[in-house]
């Protein structure tokens, strides 16, 4: 029996702090709409349960209980709880915010009341296919990742290792090595192999990565990804950067190593915090931010106003094609979309290309209407 084709849409991070919530997707919510499963990433547990005294160390994202209407209103279907803060107002809230999300008929894989719910793939069936979607964190505060009879998120953490330039000469800057941890791949390859029995496709989040810092992807993220796909992911979709970042195609599967900002409200108390004042002019001094317009309600950087959706086209259970369609993100801190071939789309799919080069990757971008097709 032949299937019928359909497409998925997959954004970046959201986090969403206004008087207007539904205000955030006016301008991108018929293009979400119009894909039969669409994605995002969710920064923060909205609820009106927690506190925040078990914030991480750089404070607590905003989780007005208000702001949660914009999730649904955008017409999300899978949403990923897999954040570094996730618990920043404790696991009430975090629990609270994925019985809503599921009420609300979505469903919120990479977090749960344990480390075994965390982990469990969310199934989603769409013209006679079923599309598995596993999210897991690398980023999160000590404490905030599941564990047995734990909430949290589910982890793929990292160790990192500092190795000097040159070993006779203090104070020189060091070689950044990271590695995957041993234990948290081998389980995450056992869940791809165990959704791999029972869906047609297999869809990896991931929550990692360098934030703030041009084009950079740490060492292990391609070991992560590639041993991924080798077990049986068919696309990765990763965020967390605040920028969009390189995609890579390995063995014809494609790795979003950042999806960017997508609707992110830069609330100034939860942006400029002490920690981030107290690191300004490292981070500042690295990316060479300007001085924040006080006009904009978007807080971040320049570069991080460049976004995507990424269009998904399956047809007979299998990725037929994966397209970029480019956001730009406005004053009102609104992802904005643009034709590819209009000239903001191709500011951003010119950044594109620049930091996937930058990277080393080897993926090309070519314009077919309105979108950018990955090859």
């Amino acid at each position: 029996m032949a299937v019928n084709p359909f497409n998925i849409a997959a954004v970046g991070d959201v986090m969403i702090d206004r008087e207007r919530p539904e205000t955030s997707f006016s301008l991108v919510r018929d293009v979400i709409q119009k894909a039969e499963i669409s994605f995002c990433q969710l920064e923060t547990a909205y609820s009106d349960k927690g506190s925040q005294g078990s914030s991480g160390p750089r404070g607590a994202m905003r989780h007005d209980l208000g702001n949660y209407a914009a999730i649904p209103f955008g017409g999300f279907k899978v949403v990923s709880m897999a954040s570094n803060h996730a618990l920043d107002w404790g696991s009430g809230a975090l629990i609270d915010c994925i019985a809503r999300l599921r009420r609300d008929g979505m469903v919120a894989p990479g977090a749960g009341f344990d480390i075994e719910e965390a982990r469990q793939p969310a199934i989603m069936e769409r013209n006679g296919a079923r599309i598995a979607f596993l999210s897991y964190c690398s980023v999160a505060p000590k404490g905030y990742y599941a564990s047995k009879g734990k909430p949290g998120v589910a982890p793929m953490r990292a160790i990192t290792h500092y190795e000097p330039l040159e070993d006779d000469q203090p104070g020189t800057p060091c070689e950044i090595y990271t590695y995957p941890v041993t234990e948290d791949l081998e389980e995450l390859l056992a869940d791809i192999k165990k959704a791999r029995q029972s869906a047609d496709i297999v869809v990896l989040s991931l929550h990692w990565g360098i934030h703030y810092f041009r084009s950079a992807i740490a060492g292990y993220q391609p070991a992560v990804a590639h041993a991924a796909i080798d077990a049986g992911a068919d696309l990765i979709l990763g965020h967390h950067p605040h920028m969009l970042k390189g995609i890579e195609i390995y063995k014809g599967k494609v790795i979003f190593y950042s999806l960017g900002n997508f609707a992110f409200d830069s609330h100034p108390k939860a942006v400029d915090t002490v920690w981030y004042a107290h690191r300004r002019r490292v981070y500042e001094g690295l990316l060479k931010i300007p001085p924040k317009d006080q006009r904009s309600a978007y807080r971040f950087q320049p570069e991080s106003r460049y976004s995507m959706i990424a269009k998904i086209a399956v047809k007979e259970k299998k990725i037929r094609q994966v397209s970029v369609l480019p956001v730009f993100i406005n004053d009102q801190a609104q992802p904005e979309p643009f034709s590819a071939s209009d000239t903001k789309g191709q500011e951003v799919i010119r950044y594109l290309r620049e930091v996937t080069e930058e990277a080393s990757l080897n993926t090309g971008l070519t314009v077919r209407g309105d979108e950018a097709v990955i090859s």
